[in-house]
């Protein structure tokens, strides 16, 4: 009866073992953040034809980016880099993209050279830009959708001004 109660309990631990959820994530200050937020599968797809009319022409029409987006133009300027997985938006938080969305973007450096990506803020609504940003995280893999989403926490973090003494 003993060794029936042992493998029985043995048999349930390991059914119940593969119901154990990830480890919790924590970002670089050791905050732990809740899980990666699943993608909504309507965004991601309102994203796509949002993006199809209005990125496309620049980035590619699957987000693949211009050719030769790694090497700069005679004016330092490097063409529109890809949006999916082996470009560099997942090393931003949502706030640099979708500001990048809105405002446009232009080299803080060389504040005198024309704008490198125009401006969406008059032409896509708060919602529809949010939507391409999910399309783009829909073409990320887990592990770098993890780290755009932990640098988003980490961005939301309020810092507070250390005190002087």
């Amino acid at each position: 009866m003993k060794s029936l109660v042992i493998a029985t309990l043995s048999i349930v631990i390991f059914l119940l073992s593969g119901c154990v959820s990830e480890p919790p994530l924590v970002n670089q200050y050791g905050t732990a953040v809740p899980p990666l937020p699943t993608l909504d599968s309507s965004a991601v797809l309102r994203g796509k034809q949002i993006y199809q009319l209005h990125c496309a022409m620049c980035h590619g029409g699957n987000a693949e980016g211009a050719v030769n987006w790694k090497v700069p133009d005679e004016n330092l300027n490097y063409p529109p880099p890809p949006h999916d997985d082996t470009g560099h938006s997942w090393h931003h938080p949502d706030r640099v993209i979708y500001e990048a969305i809105r405002e446009g973007l232009r080299d803080s450096l060389r504040p005198d050279q024309p704008v490198r990506m125009q401006s969406f803020g008059e032409k896509l609504s708060d919602a529809e830009i949010r939507a391409v940003l999910t399309y783009f995280k829909s073409l990320w893999s887990r592990e770098h959708r993890e780290f755009q989403y932990l640098r988003t926490t980490e961005d939301e973090i309020e810092n507070p001004t250390p005190h002087a003494p």
